[in-house]
């Protein structure tokens, strides 16, 4: 059973703390007084748990319209490849082709793309520590995002009780169809798409 505690809102007349209910609060952020109108989805493949990212995937949705974006980059493992990876992760990304030199040209171009589509999105993850939430920390680290460029909040679906750790089960279970990529599952793409398809459904 979720205990919500509740949320810090900044407005224009400070800080402003309410409790609210944990549907309106967690699942209903898109009626949130019409503020979020798009959701943008990414997810990345690291060299072990705690790695650096060598692929970076988003998709970023019209609520209103259902007009899509996609962006996806990769770059090669700097350092000792992490034997999962090496043997589990790589042979299934042969088809997805190498975009950028290095992790932080690969990180800088994803801000990018986040900075432009960031706002007024719900940015969503799944199991986001420590993968994703990396992203923004070693962006900061590196001057490429400022103090409060990172997503507040950066909603983890994961959270909601009926897709938990699994959102390919979640979507299975609801007969929800998730796109076809190369890589299959390995590629970022895909895990972007299956949180966004397992959060709109979760949020009707």
């Amino acid at each position: 059973m979720p205990i919500v505690f509740g949320i810090g809102l900044l407005n224009l007349n400070g800080w402003q703390y309410v409790n609210r209910d944990f549907h309106e609060l967690f699942l209903s952020p898109l009626a949130w007084g019409g503020r979020y109108m798009k959701i943008f989805s990414f997810d990345a493949e690291t060299n072990g748990l705690w790695g650096k990212a060598f692929a970076i995937g988003a998709v970023v949705k019209d609520t209103e319209t259902g007009t899509e974006k996609q962006w996806v980059g990769r770059c090669p493992i700097e350092g000792e490849v992490n034997p999962f990876v090496e043997e589990m992760v790589l042979p299934q990304m042969v088809d997805i082709p190498t975009t950028h030199h290095n992790y932080e040209d690969l990180l800088e171009d994803f801000m990018k793309f986040y900075m432009v589509n960031k706002e007024d999105a719900v940015c969503l993850v799944h199991i986001g520590l420590p993968v994703e939430a990396r992203l923004f920390i070693d962006a900061h680290d590196k001057g490429i995002i400022g103090d409060w460029d990172a997503p507040f909040p950066l909603v983890d679906c994961s959270a909601i009780p009926s897709i938990g750790t699994s959102v390919d089960i979640y979507n299975q279970e609801h007969g929800l169809t998730v796109p076809s990529f190369k890589g299959g599952t390995h590629n970022p793409l895909y895990d972007s798409y299956a949180a966004l398809v397992a959060y709109s459904h979760a949020i009707k």
